[in-house]
């Protein structure tokens, strides 16, 4: 199941980590506007989408691993902050939007708010929630690894 999970999170993180910087492309190539510095954040949201995917690619087998019992390999600390971010960013996203929704009423904005913000709340809040989860799943494993290795020595040392 977590396998599955990691393809569905890589699948949903790329067009959340493509559009804000395609549109930031769009917008400066063909409407011909002049960089401002608030488009630094979608630029920053597509980097972080980026560096979340590679995550999930990098931890896409682990779950089959930790089933094996055997050694994982490790992912940088960095990778795990920015995809945590990135999930943060997503959340914060959508409930900014929501917040615009509302305070703004237009007569689509129900439909918006179901087509646009609640996947990328859902996305934004499972890739933090997933990250956290595979983290806790480690520990267990090494915990796990490092007990199993201790009865091994003691029952070498028995015989």
């Amino acid at each position: 199941m977590g396998h599955l999970q990691k393809i569905i999170l890589m699948v949903l993180i790329v067009p959340l980590a493509l559009f804000p910087g395609g549109l930031i492309s769009y917008i400066l190539m063909f409407e011909e506007l002049k960089f401002e510095t608030s488009m630094w954040i979608p630029i920053a949201m597509t980097v972080l989408g980026i560096c979340s995917f590679i995550f999930h690619f990098k931890t896409k087998g682990f779950y089959k691993l930790l089933k094996k019992e055997k050694d994982l390999p490790s992912v940088d600390l960095l990778f795990w902050i920015l995809d945590i971010a990135f999930g943060i960013a997503y959340v914060l996203l959508s409930f900014y939007f929501i917040y615009l929704v509302y305070t703004f009423p237009t007569k689509k904005g129900p439909l918006i708010l179901l087509i646009v913000i609640v996947p990328m709340f859902i996305a934004g809040a499972w890739t933090v929630f997933e990250a956290f989860y595979l983290n806790k799943l480690i520990r267990i494993h090494k915990y796990a690894h490092r007990h199993s290795e201790i009865e091994d020595i003691k029952g070498n040392a028995t015989e």
